[in-house]
């Protein structure tokens, strides 16, 4: 059976405004080998899958550093500290992004998006009959 490590120890290594990385010294169950392993620390972050009454999904296409091009994506981002919920910061990033607003928003799932090296959670969420109402708020969004 699988035994999580025991830490040992953990140090700040940097802080870089939208993630942090420290080390964590951890003992192996299986060997009692002590090793150093490198965390991501971020805030969780939120997916929206929204779609239009007659079933179109809204997509956002922005340029993106991390491939350096230009992709189609679901919106999304950051949850913020004042964001009450997933579905909160969901609906809030739908807006910002997109300008839509749309109904029956709900939490659809939850996962991480990287546990090898990343502490933080990524929840999706649903949103449907979603209509333009409002321009895009690139300032509230947040985009560097």
């Amino acid at each position: 059976m699988i035994q999580p490590w025991r830490k040992i120890g953990s140090k700040p290594v940097g802080d870089y405004r939208i993630f942090s990385i420290r080390t964590d010294r951890k003992v192996s169950p299986r060997t009692g080998a002590e090793h150093e392993f490198f965390i991501l620390d971020s805030v969780n972050w939120v997916n929206v899958v929204a779609t239009t009454p007659d079933r179109q999904m809204v997509l956002i296409e922005q340029f993106r550093h991390g491939t350096n091009t230009v992709e189609l994506e679901i919106p999304g981002g950051m949850m913020d500290a004042e964001d009450a919920s997933a579905v909160v910061a969901g609906v809030r990033e739908l807006r910002e992004e997109t300008g839509y607003e749309g109904e029956s928003a709900r939490l659809i799932g939850e996962t991480s998006p990287n546990p090898a090296i990343m502490s933080n959670t990524c929840f999706t969420v649903l949103v449907e009959n979603c209509r333009l109402k409002h321009p895009v708020e690139w300032i509230k969004a947040k985009i560097c």
